[in-house]
């Protein structure tokens, strides 16, 4: 007889309490793991998978991802796979499971992102630098610079190129409105100049500018000078037109008035 009639615990077998802390402890895991399993599912409703020939172009490189960026031109927006627009981070990756992208979404539209390549550099990066302007970057497989364009309320201002080896290939600048080009230049891979496009000092209205093309040997091979026409949008050589040989003798020289040859000089 037991001298009150409380509940007798029944001792287990050895080990019985240490096996319930284990099971406790499993236990929990899995709730985190479901929980931060379910958390990543819900960030990742619209991430998709793209081999790299669908996404890539052997000239512009990644630009699936333009078509979503209202800064260069996108009129898309990307939804979820219910139907509602994208919000936030998202991760594509390659059927490998590479890293793709990793874009932010307001709305539909992206914001700021990067591109991978399949072996993890980065392809390309566009970014916000300030309230008004931003910042793309491309890169080749080298992870050399390809290309840099900054833009100002959504206007490309300064645009430069290069070669694989780092030399700039090609700038062009505008003022902030992207009303005027204050250079438009190329270069050889050398790094010698292969034309030369500026405006001309002068009190006239009418901006006029000077073209200037040169041989592989830095020498002159044709100047000239042109007009903009806001009419059609396109600049008219408008002035002398002078053409050299690679040894720097003249060999041709024409005058032209708006965009037409006017007289020939030699």
């Amino acid at each position: 007889m037991y001298g009150c009639y409380g509940r007798r615990t029944i001792p287990g077998p050895p080990g019985f309490t240490l096996i319930k802390k284990m099971a406790r402890k499993i236990t929990g895991i899995i709730v985190v793991f479901l929980f931060s399993l379910f958390n990543s599912y819900g960030q990742t409703l619209g991430a998709t998978i793209h081999a790299f020939t669908q996404v890539y172009d052997t000239v512009y490189g990644i630009q699936y991802y333009d078509k979503y960026n209202p800064k260069l031109g996108g009129d898309s927006v990307r939804k979820y796979f219910d139907g509602h627009l994208c919000n936030g981070p998202i991760e594509d990756h390659y059927p490998e499971g590479q890293l793709l992208h990793k874009g932010y979404y307001t709305d539909g539209k992206l914001t700021q992102y990067t591109n991978y390549y399949p072996d993890g550099q980065v392809e390309r990066i566009f970014r916000p630098t300030s309230d008004r302007k931003d910042e793309l970057k491309k890169y080749y497989k080298n992870t050399v610079v390809k290309s840099d364009v900054q833009y100002y309320e959504g206007n490309s201002t300064l645009w430069q190129d290069y070669y694989d080896n780092g030399q700039l290939s090609y700038v062009e600048e505008y003022d902030k409105k992207h009303e005027r080009v204050l250079r438009r230049c190329s270069y050889y891979k050398d790094g010698k100049p292969l034309s030369v496009f500026v405006p001309l000092e002068s009190k006239d209205p009418i901006i006029r500018y000077s073209m200037k093309e040169y041989f592989p040997n830095g020498q002159l091979q044709n100047e000239s000078e042109s007009i903009y026409s806001k009419d059609s949008y396109d600049f008219f050589k408008d002035g002398d037109e002078k053409q050299y040989d690679e040894r720097g003798n003249l060999v041709a020289e024409s005058e032209y008035v708006g965009g037409k040859l006017n007289n020939t000089i030699k």
